[in-house]
């Protein structure tokens, strides 16, 4: 069987189908993508035929718009396409019988990997991926990604976007395929737990600048806070969102070259639905929205305007 795997660039629980589809199937490619990328992706390769050579198309971590949708279940591709999503914005897509969006199940917040490990399990089982190395590591990737690490003590789930940023995506893959064949425990090696040390001390100290930084706002309502960074967004944003919980509703980290994220901390305040309203999408206490188009111009020419 020939597999063909779209999943989010963005972060861990986007790239862990990735090693899990190199453990499961032997003729397996894939494509890494934003979510605003997806259905310009998706039309471009439909008109191209692209699919056609494929038997089987996992989406993970990412869902198309509802036209796209509409659009795909009046082609065949619709009985070999699955999509595997947990972004409760995008719950109404249930709908379609290619689509399975999860939020939460049995009290526990699901990840797109949690979504897309169960979905192999049930259909692919194989003896590398029911091993408990990699049973663990699909659950830290969920406990990061849902940011419920926290509420269960889980430290470990947050070396791996650390290991991430000093890896990069092709290695992270390629390092984590052949620990997971090759080993039965899982297991942070002497060196990792050097570098993940060094950088949770950069981390702390790049946390206690930002709250200097912090531009004080009230949009649509909301009281917001404000920074422009680069590094560490999710705990960045939650580590603000908490020093601040008296003063804001949420906090909105900008990453001028990247994209936006919200974090929040209070349970009766959405940041998905705000970040909706910018074209983003995500979970009530953790959401992202794309930079408008064209905005590094805009700076330079505000910056350097002539008038």
């Amino acid at each position: 069987m020939k597999v063909f795997l779209i999943s989010d660039i963005s972060d861990i629980d986007g790239l862990t189908p990735v090693i899990l589809s190199r453990l499961t199937f032997s003729d397996f490619d894939y494509h890494l993508l934003h979510v605003t990328q997806l259905d310009e992706y998706l039309k471009e390769k439909i008109e191209e035929n692209f699919f056609d050579s494929y038997d089987r198309i996992f989406i993970t971590d990412l869902c198309m718009s509802e036209g796209m949708a509409k659009m795909i279940d009046e082609l065949p591709l619709r009985e070999k396409i699955q999509v595997l999503d947990h972004h409760y914005r995008n719950l109404p897509l249930n709908s379609y019988p290619f689509i399975k969006v999860v939020d939460e199940k049995n009290g526990i917040h699901e990840s797109g990997t949690s979504l897309y490990y169960e979905y192999l399990l049930e259909h692919h089982l194989n003896n590398i991926i029911k091993k408990d190395n990699v049973s663990y590591l699909v659950s830290l990737v969920r406990l990061n990604d849902t940011w419920e690490w926290k509420k269960f003590g889980v430290e470990e789930a947050r070396y791996l976007p650390i290991l991430l940023s000093y890896y990069g995506i092709d290695y992270y893959i390629d390092n984590y395929v052949k620990f997971l064949a090759e080993n039965k425990e899982f297991y942070f090696t002497d060196a990792e737990k050097i570098l993940i040390d060094v950088e949770q001390k950069r981390m702390k100290d790049y946390i206690e600048e930002q709250k200097e930084r912090v531009i004080f706002k009230e949009i649509k309502g909301y009281k917001v806070g404000i920074v422009f960074a680069e590094l560490y967004r999710s705990d960045l944003g939650n580590a603000l969102a908490e020093f601040y919980q008296d003063k804001v509703d949420f906090i909105i980290v900008i990453n001028i070259n990247r994209s936006i994220s919200y974090r929040g901390i209070k349970e009766n305040i959405s940041v998905a639905e705000f970040a909706s309203m910018y074209g983003g999408n995500g979970h009530k206490l953790a959401a992202g929205s794309p930079l408008p188009i064209n905005l590094r111009e805009q700076i330079v020419n505000l910056i350097f305007s002539e008038e």
